[in-house]
């Protein structure tokens, strides 16, 4: 559902490259206070990670996963108050997995980033009556 105001926005686009080490929530929240994005998407992302933290559906608690991983999506949104990250990896297996990404994955070798940031726009998370969580609103900057 659209809200009331336009939810269109121009955009301008970031790369980053994340070292090896590097919390990858860590890195993208750097990128919005550098900015001062108030809406951020991510566009893609590849790379690897060694020390993962992802929550599956309808889990409360996160399942940390260590060893070598390719980064095979991530998706989301971003805001000066939370983020919204959704991470498909693979394993040496070519096994794919994934959920909702929490703070403390780390780097292998590197993470290409490239986001887009929504000038017009500022994204904040709200209490949702139907869902039950903080959910994504979508507003005009003025």
């Amino acid at each position: 559902m659209f809200p009331s105001a336009d939810p269109t926005s121009p955009g301008r686009f970031v790369a980053v490259r994340l070292e090896p080490g590097a919390d990858l929530i860590a890195g993208l929240r750097a990128v919005q206070r550098r900015t001062g994005a108030a809406a951020m998407a991510v566009v893609t992302c590849v790379g690897s990670l060694t020390s993962v933290l992802i929550r599956h559906a309808d889990k409360p608690e996160g399942t940390r996963y260590a060893g070598h991983f390719e980064i095979t999506t991530l998706a989301g949104t971003i805001d000066p108050g939370g983020e919204h990250l959704h991470l498909t990896i693979a394993d040496g297996e070519g096994r794919a997995f994934g959920g909702h990404l929490l703070p403390g994955s780390s780097v292998y070798t590197t993470a290409e980033i490239v986001l887009l940031l929504l000038d017009r726009l500022s994204f904040a998370r709200e209490p949702c009556a139907l869902s039950g969580y903080d959910e994504l609103v979508v507003r005009p900057v003025a």
